[in-house]
């Protein structure tokens, strides 16, 4: 059974709760996928063995950089076999445009992977929806509600706190009466097995109905 982990970044070490959660779940440690997120693969590979990993205790036999400059069947092939995928932080819709064009979907889904984690972009396009700013080069405020690889049956939106009024007013509180949001803080993890919340590290919230709640 995968285990799904949806949080927003981390800059030094990863928390220590959810150390200890990956350490529990990430068993096979022979290679992991991590996924371009439009942004220089090299240097968040870098991060994410070095800072994270790493330090963690968790090393893998091999790490492979899944981005544009790979063809698409080998891709494919290194996805479908990773024992761990990681969904890197970048654009979302760019990443999320990369996956699709790559028909990456089905093999994350049909992968050997126990475990797949997402950091910020990586995170939403898990999710079954969520908002993002139309071109990911503005700044503007303008927002749509997108569709992600829908891994679970939520939307999701990291970096939340209550006093982002205008996101949650304009688009979260509407999105949470067609699907349930789940945001997290800074630092903060959520943990998904089988379409259940069974772990969460820091801050979560759930929003449901246009009602907000901590987890």
């Amino acid at each position: 059974m995968k285990k799904h982990y949806y949080s927003g970044w981390f800059d030094g070490a990863l928390p220590k709760q959810l150390v200890e959660l990956l350490r529990k779940d990430i068993v096979d440690r022979s290679s992991i996928a991590i996924i371009w997120g439009t942004w220089n693969i090299e240097e968040y590979v870098d991060i994410a063995k070095n800072n994270w990993l790493n330090p963690a205790g968790i090393v893998f036999e091999e790490y492979h950089a899944i981005d544009t400059r790979m063809n698409k069947a080998m891709a494919q092939e290194l996805v479908r076999n990773a024992s761990v995928i990681l969904l890197m932080g970048g654009h979302v819709v760019p990443q999320r445009d990369f996956l699709l064009e790559y028909e990456l979907v089905t093999p994350i889904k049909e992968s050997r992977a126990t475990v797949i984690f997402g950091t910020s972009a990586g995170s939403m396009n898990m999710a079954k929806k969520f908002v993002s700013v139309i071109d990911s080069n503005s700044e503007g405020e303008e927002r749509v509600v997108f569709d992600g690889l829908s891994l679970d049956g939520f939307a999701y939106e990291p970096y939340f706190s209550l006093d982002k009024t205008k996101l949650i007013q304009n688009y979260l509180l509407p999105l949470s009466q067609e699907i349930d949001v789940y945001t997290t803080s800074d630092d903060a993890v959520i943990c998904v097995e089988n379409g259940t919340v069974t772990a969460v590290v820091g801050d979560v919230h759930l929003i449901s109905d246009s009602e907000i709640r901590k987890v």
